[in-house]
């Protein structure tokens, strides 16, 4: 949970949505009360517009005195009262008897009868006078529900506005997001540019560097992996040549320490010969693009791989069982054959003497495997994600090799896009190559 909330706050897109977001809250609230205080005043003045028309209606002819006071009761948000201000008149009559004669013409506001009343007092032409009132609690409760009224809009529209600016800004930045799962399925025998079309400007020149980038690393690996094979191939006919010339030696009659360090040379060369042979097959398999998958079936793949290794297998005197139904998959043929070809031949190399090897295949509705047993001494679990790094080999290991045999078998893993697992046991190392449908 702390990992995720990290990575929103450091998420470009996070910090943009939530500055655009306050912005638009922050917009909308100044706009809200301004909209509330500019409604609330156009009721009041919409509210003291119809006391003046109310009052250009009265008629002295019709009200008479003993009619001095007018009540709504139709809708208690729409009472007034008109009444004369004339002291002849039976204050019991009327609504408003607290209400001083003295009042000067136009507009107020008067507090009578416990509550504050907006007045319009008006003189009429025959000098009587009038007034028409409205209890400002009412008034401000028509005014306040007007007022709230064009508030509704904005609580709408807020909410779709943020949904949508929050839509707009992932689909702004859904072409970074497409950019980096390239980058990050790329694998270093296959950079591929990143496309340019359709970016932003403020983008463009970005991703143009790291196309650059890219196009930099590539002739960078290409150089690095050609003198590798360069010189892996230089090396080969020589060390053959030593190889051969010590083995001649060996089987000559010299003297025992002379013997002796010549065939510590032949194990020098032969573990030299056997990096050589190794970097060679790496360099082949990081530079070759992966051609067409075909159907392969494993156990006549496997045919091919043990008639090479038997006689690494009989010199040890070591049994191989091939067990299960032969299964068929969809892959590359050369690389594939490296692949379990490396895993069968480090079996070989690790497994004792008059030892077992056991190939088991097996399929299901989810996966194909091809599981190489050993009875070798296995490797400690904390060295099982070890082992695939170049040129690393399990301390103590007396058998010759350079380390490069399983970080082969990586790199053709990935390229096939196979899963490769090791596990050690009770009766030695068992290697699953695991092949999903």
């Amino acid at each position: 949970m702390d990992g995720r909330k990290n990575k929103l706050i450091h998420s470009l897109q996070f910090r943009l949505s939530i500055g655009t977001a306050i912005a638009i809250v922050v917009v909308a609230i100044i706009a809200g009360i301004f909209s509330y205080w500019w409604a609330f005043e156009e009721a009041i003045e919409l509210q003291d517009e119809q006391l003046i028309r109310l009052a250009a209606l009265v008629n002295h002819q019709v009200i008479q005195p003993e009619m001095s006071s007018e009540i709504s009761t139709a809708d208690p948000e729409s009472h007034f009262v008109v009444q004369w201000l004339d002291k002849s008149i039976d204050s019991t009559l009327l609504e408003l008897p607290e209400i001083p004669f003295d009042l000067q013409d136009g507009l107020q506001t008067h507090f009578v009868n416990g509550a504050n009343w907006r007045m319009l007092v008006k003189s009429l032409q025959d000098g009587s006078r009038v007034v028409v009132a409205q209890q400002t609690e009412v008034r401000d409760e028509i005014a306040r529900a007007s007022a709230l009224n064009t508030l509704i809009p904005l609580v709408i529209l807020i909410p779709l506005l943020l949904m949508w600016v929050a839509y707009l800004i992932r689909i702004v930045f859904s072409p970074l997001k497409k950019m980096a799962a390239q980058l990050n399925t790329s694998s270093d025998t296959h950079l591929l540019p990143l496309p340019n079309e359709n970016l932003a400007s403020e983008v463009a020149p970005f991703i143009t560097a790291i196309n650059q980038l890219l196009t930099r690393v590539n002739d960078s690996i290409r150089q690095q992996r050609q003198f590798v094979r360069d010189a892996a191939h230089e090396l080969r006919s020589p060390l053959t040549a030593i190889s051969l010339q010590t083995e001649r030696m060996i089987e000559s009659n010299l003297q025992p320490e002379l013997q002796a360090r010549l065939i510590n040379l032949h194990k020098a060369t032969e573990r030299t010969r056997i990096l050589i042979e190794q970097l060679l097959t790496m360099a082949r398999v990081q530079d070759n693009l992966l051609s067409s998958k075909i159907e392969i079936s494993i156990k006549g793949l496997l045919r091919e791989i043990l008639e090479d290794l038997l006689s690494l297998a009989e010199l040890k005197k070591i049994e191989i069982l091939v067990n299960g139904d032969d299964i068929s998959v969809y892959s590359q043929p050369i690389d594939l054959q490296i692949l379990i070809k490396n895993l069968i031949e480090n079996a070989i190399r690790y497994t004792p003497d008059d030892g077992l090897i056991e190939i088991v295949l097996i399929s299901n509705a989810n996966a194909t495997e091809v599981i190489i047993k050993d009875s070798g001494p296995g490797i400690p679990e904390s060295e099982i994600d070890r082992v695939f790094d170049p040129f690393y080999r399990v301390p103590g290991s007396n058998q010759p090799g350079s380390g490069l045999g399983l970080s082969i078998v990586k790199t053709i893993a990935n390229r096939l896009g196979v899963k490769v697992q090791l596990h050690s046991t009770e009766h030695g190392l068992s290697a699953h190559v695991i092949f999903t449908k």
